[in-house]
């Protein structure tokens, strides 16, 4: 008897339903509505066009959803006429998959807030994973469009009949107008071909491909061509927090399934840069995870700046002088929820004037505001500069760590006009608290050693660093033997100390004492020479250095004018005593000290 009710229920219930008026659930239409919309929605009417179908078709007049209470007064949508197909089956399990839909009459006001709001979603947060019902026609809608957050906003009129789509309008990138058009294939089940593109004076975007159904931007391929004045016009469509550029062309493939993208095959160029690449982002938990390999055949750096970066930068260095540690910012705050991997190679490194820097490869890691490169490899004219690189923002402000070793380098890579050469190598092993590196390295405790040994140099050089008054004779083209330079500094809370720096050469021997202030990159050392015989006329006193490490300073000790050191020089000549001569520095012992730990 039960199964036989059961049965019977099964049969009668999809009967009723399918002969039910539909009237009275306007009601409860409107109060679903307003709590997904999270706002008030009225209904004007609500009527059924047949008589009995498992798929009856309803008509709904006067549409109107209001704005949220947060999003202002007026009205989000308004609707005059909606018809839709709603299958009976799926509604016994709680389902609603209308079909059919065909809209005259629409009003749309759609924004994103600021803080990234948006008045369509309501409370609900959105549709879920299901495609969009299929609009079978739409007439006479208007739709606008701001975003807040993104600075953007559009204002178009759309349709849609057995043709396909078909939307035309005009709309804001910023502060850059374009014009805005998109058509796509008969709305049929099946992929569903689009186009779509904003074309204006500073932008052009180029979005063609094909998505899983009508309508579905959650599941779409698609092929794209951009250019732009610059890349955050890109940014502001694409939301991937790209920063400021030179301007830019570039092509890529990609598939979305929402929430996450995958980009194929993207190449072009900014400015004289040029970058191919692929890429993944997924979406869960709130978090962004991106795995990404990036390449470059010729790469510069400045071009990651627009014309107002690079005039910041210019003013920087017109007030403070030219400095070795870049100005780069550090700062994870605008990636504090995203996680993943960048592999990364340039071939070729530019640079406005010459540089030693010529290639650069690595891999870089991210997790929850851990910034890893432990194999950051920057090829060099000869030799590399390689070691690991890491940003830790997880207990508040960035810090950074540098552990970097200096192999194969060659001295007159670095300072070629000097006319000093050696086999080179070094080590800096820093740590500090700071936005850019600059600050960071400028507040930083560690050391930094370079190490030149069994080279070149002007004799002319080489007598003048012995305080040999006869060096200012010798000819520029002659050259010494360089034993070795050494140099140690040891820093603490920004101040490096010398310990040591020496120069040995085959004619005199050189030690400085002082320090370097890495914030400003500031020279505070006094130099005294040591020539390697006794039978010449010293330079008296110390030699001071001051000024920065791209722009040093160099002078007598204070009270000695240069009349004053020569008299004392003459004085110290004639008085008869023999003055003090250097000999040979244990080069590998005091590499290896400076080289330590």
């Amino acid at each position: 008897m039960i199964a036989v009710g059961a049965a019977g229920a099964a049969l009668v219930v999809p009967l009723l339903l399918a002969a039910a008026p539909v009237s009275p659930f306007r009601t409860m239409l409107e109060d679903r509505m307003s709590a997904g919309f999270g706002s008030r929605v009225t209904i004007a009417s609500l009527d059924r066009l047949d008589r009995f179908s498992f798929a009856p078709r309803v008509r709904i007049a006067g549409i109107v959803v209001a704005q949220p209470s947060w999003a202002g007064r007026g009205d989000m949508l308004r609707i005059d006429r909606l018809e839709v197909e709603v299958p009976v089956l799926p509604l016994l399990i709680g389902k609603v998959r209308p079909r059919a839909v065909t809209i005259d009459g629409v009003e749309a006001d759609l924004l994103r807030s600021r803080a990234g709001r948006e008045n369509w979603r309501g409370r609900s947060g959105g549709a879920g994973g299901a495609p969009p019902p299929m609009i079978a026609g739409l007439r006479d809608a208007h739709i606008r469009y701001r975003d807040f957050k993104r600075d953007r906003s559009l204002d178009v009129r759309a349709a849609i009949d057995g043709a396909g789509l078909r939307l035309t309008g005009q709309g804001l990138v910023r502060d850059a107008a374009v014009h805005i058009t998109a058509q796509g294939g008969p709305m049929r089940p099946g992929r569903w071909p689009f186009d779509a593109r904003l074309s204006g004076r500073a932008i052009d975007f180029h979005a063609a491909g094909t998505m899983d159904a009508p309508l579905d931007l959650s599941r779409l391929d698609a092929r794209i061509a951009a250019r732009a004045d610059n890349l955050t016009y890109i940014d502001t469509i694409v939301e991937a927090g790209l920063p400021a550029t030179q301007p830019v062309r570039l092509t890529a493939t990609v598939r979305r399934d929402r929430p996450d993208w995958a980009v194929r095959s993207l190449a072009g160029t900014i400015g004289r840069s040029d970058i191919r690449g692929r890429a993944t982002i997924r979406k869960r938990d709130g978090r962004h995870r991106i795995d990404a390999s990036i390449a470059a055949r010729r790469f510069d750096f400045d071009d990651l700046a627009d014309a107002r970066g690079r005039a910041t930068a210019a003013a920087k260095r017109a007030r403070f002088g030219k400095r070795l540690f870049p100005d780069t910012a550090i700062d994870l705050d605008n990636v504090a929820r995203t996680d993943g991997r960048l592999a990364f190679k340039v071939d070729e490194l530019l640079w406005p004037g010459p540089s030693p820097l010529r290639t650069l490869d690595g891999t870089l890691t991210i997790e929850r505001s851990l910034l890893d490169l432990p194999d950051l490899r920057i090829g060099l004219t000869h030799g590399a500069l390689a070691g690991r690189l890491t940003i830790d923002q997880r207990r508040g402000g960035p810090v950074l760590q540098a552990d970097l070793r200096l192999r194969g380098a060659r001295l007159a890579d670095f300072a070629p006009a000097m006319g000093f050469d050696a086999p080179l190598s070094g080590r800096l092993k820093l740590e500090g608290p700071g936005k850019t590196i600059r600050s960071a390295v400028g507040r930083s405790t560690g050391r930094i050693a370079l190490v030149a040994r069994d080279g070149v140099l002007p004799d002319k050089a080489a007598t003048l660093m012995g305080q040999e008054l006869g060096g200012i004779f010798k000819s520029d083209k002659a050259q010494a033997r360089l034993r070795c330079i050494v140099v140690r500094l040891d820093a603490r809370d920004g101040i490096a100390t010398a310990n040591p720096i020496m120069l040995d050469s085959s004619r005199a021997v050189t030690r400085a004492e002082g320090r370097l202030y890495l914030a400003d990159e500031r020279l505070a050392l006094s130099v005294q020479g040591t020539p390697k015989r006794g039978d010449t006329l010293r330079i008296a006193g110390t030699i001071r250095v001051g000024g920065t490490i791209k722009a040093p300073e160099v002078g007598l000790s204070e009270g000695d004018g240069v009349v004053g050191a020569l008299l004392k020089s003459v004085g110290r000549a004639l008085d008869g005593k023999a003055e003090p001569v250097a000999a040979d520095q244990d080069c590998a012992g005091l590499a290896a000290r400076a080289m330590a730990g």
